[in-house]
């Protein structure tokens, strides 16, 4: 075979897992003999070149995971969830004796060697990966590389483990419990189209409107930036087209206030003109008059299961499920109206 064999061929062949593989070709000696000397065969025979990324990181033992945030506009050291993601993964850590690295790349032009050198120089044994733009294929060669990693996302392949949010469930159930508030114009805005979460919280409001007979209008998707001055913009924007609505789903509490504080300025009232619900559930939004609706995240385990999987893999222990998805939970407040009818 040709250099390019990874490490799922040789995993599949000798009929283990790719973190097996991963740990035998590392002379890892959690991996019993008989198992690392047959993967070592398997790869001699097909000619297995090391990728330079797992390799480099595989050279060095130090008990530690990396949590990687890769470089985009809207970092997620700005997202309140964060710390509760941390504080989760920070628990489990703790608890086996391991350490946690988090790092996040510079704003290089060329991304992928600042990948690579972000990598190499780290002591880390595995690595949980927040997600990114679905167009930064460089989030593709690190969890393509055979090292260990858990995906903070949805992944198009079924052998990489993933822990995520449910994203599409989450917009599907505030959208549900919009049109269930008697509100037949619900507008959407949505974070940058580019990323999974906004993909999938777009395509849950469609499923909810479809199901309840009531038409998709492309009018009403707003695409903003995570931001509250986006939403706030949103809401202007629709407002100078003179667009019909009673209500806003807007793809996380950020864009939710924005959008409330542009609504007030109009003299709309909330909820009794427009409704609106947010998503992710975040302090600020107990604090905003009317209190915000919204979608419950559990970040917290979310970290928690991530940290987990990832451990279990570098401790030569089985994984199961290997995908996991955490539902979300609507968060009923002020301003959408109060409970459905």
């Amino acid at each position: 075979m040709h250099k390019n064999v990874t490490m799922k061929d040789i995993a599949k062949i000798a009929g283990v897992s790719t973190a097996t593989v991963s740990l035998a070709l590392a002379g890892d000696p959690r991996v019993n003999v008989k198992t690392r000397r047959q993967v070592e065969e398997i790869a001699r025979r097909l000619k297995y070149v090391p990728n330079e990324i797992g390799r480099s990181l595989r050279a060095r033992k130090a008990e530690t995971i990396a949590l990687i945030f890769p470089n985009t506009p809207h970092n997620a050291f700005s997202h309140p969830y964060f710390v509760q993601l941390l504080e989760g993964i920070t628990e489990v850590v703790v608890r086996h004796s391991f350490h946690l690295l988090v790092s996040t790349s510079p704003t290089e032009s060329d991304e992928a060697a600042s990948y690579d050198k972000i990598l190499r120089n780290r002591r880390a044994d595995g690595i949980i990966l927040w997600p990114s733009s679905i167009r930064d294929d460089n989030i593709g060669r690190i969890v393509e590389s055979g090292f260990p990693v858990v995906y903070l996302g949805k992944w198009h392949r079924g052998d990489v483990l993933t822990v995520e949010r449910d994203d599409f469930g989450g917009a599907y159930m505030a959208t549900e419990h919009l049109i269930r508030r008697g509100r037949r114009r619900i507008a959407h805005i949505t974070g940058p189209l580019d990323f999974q979460v906004s993909i999938e919280r777009l395509e849950g409001y469609k499923k909810a409107l479809s199901d309840h007979g009531m038409p998709y209008d492309p009018d009403l998707v707003i695409e903003a930036d995570f931001t509250m001055e986006s939403g706030h913009d949103a809401v202007v924007r629709m407002q100078k087209a003179g667009l019909k609505y009673d209500a806003v789903f807007a793809g996380n509490d950020r864009m939710a206030i924005g959008a409330m504080k542009a609504l007030q300025s109009f003299g709309r009232r909330i909820p009794d003109d427009v409704a609106v619900v947010g998503c992710d559930n975040i302090e600020m939004a107990t604090m905003t008059n009317p209190a915000l609706t919204t979608i419950h995240q559990p970040m917290r385990e979310i970290g928690a299961i991530a940290a987990e999987k990832l451990i279990r893999t570098l401790t030569g222990r089985p994984v199961e499920p290997r995908q996991t998805v955490v539902p979300a939970e609507l968060v009923v407040r002020e301003s959408c109206g109060g409970t459905d009818r």
